[in-house]
């Protein structure tokens, strides 16, 4: 339980991070909250384990492509994210 419990608190802090990272990026491109902007989350299984994939998402606007964050979590419990700034 202990375990289970400093894992969630390492992945919750690496989402929160990607999060901060990927508004950040968004706002240097213009892609603002007040504007439609937000951040879309979704789960992916992988052959190692799970992915939380962050992205740019609008309604009605396209999404710059390769801006994304992935925070991963492995079949042996290691946490890992990284971001990619796109073009």
């Amino acid at each position: 339980m202990e375990n289970e419990t400093a894992l969630a608190r390492t992945f919750a802090e690496r989402r929160a991070e990607a999060r901060a990272y990927l508004w950040r990026e968004m706002n240097e491109r213009g892609l603002f909250e007040r504007d439609g902007w937000r951040v879309a989350e979704t789960m992916r299984a992988t052959v190692n384990g799970t992915e939380l994939v962050l992205r740019p998402l609008h309604l009605h606007l396209p999404s710059p492509e390769g801006l994304e964050c992935v925070v991963e979590i492995d079949e042996d419990e290691a946490i890992d994210s990284h971001c990619e700034p796109g073009l």
